[in-house]
């Protein structure tokens, strides 16, 4: 008898669970997808993508894409972080052998910004481009 009780209350849980995601509005990643992950690692005081060994790499978004950067630096005993001053964009700083991430959506194509590692802005620095 407990047993029947028990699973009574466990699917009655689980049907109000489900009522309750199929009332909410979907999230907008839902309705556009997913934003899609770029993965940068910091390594020797530079960024590459990760799997790349092109050093600050020219970033290439779409118009209006929703992204999703990862940051990993693996510099132990330094902080680093990910900033696009003018699209007002950054992660926190991450100290050695950790992860930040941020979510960035692409302006309008054509438009162009820097982005750099705020405590070494004069040498970790690369372009982002919106095609």
């Amino acid at each position: 008898m407990r047993q029947a009780c028990w699973l009574g209350r466990a699917f009655a849980t689980a049907l109000v669970a489900a009522l309750g995601i199929l009332a909410m509005p979907p999230r907008a990643a839902d309705v556009h997808g997913a934003p899609r992950e770029v993965r940068l690692v910091v390594r020797n005081m530079t960024f590459y993508v990760e799997g790349s060994t092109e050093a600050n790499p020219t970033l290439r978004l779409r118009a209006g894409e929703s992204v999703r950067l990862v940051l990993r630096n693996e510099d132990r005993g330094m902080k680093h972080d990910f900033t696009v001053p003018a699209w007002s964009a950054a992660t926190p700083l991450v100290a050695g052998l950790r992860e930040a991430d941020i979510v960035i959506t692409a302006p309008a194509a054509g438009a162009r910004a820097t982005y750099h590692c705020t405590p070494h802005e004069e040498t970790m620095r690369g372009t982002i481009i919106v095609e």
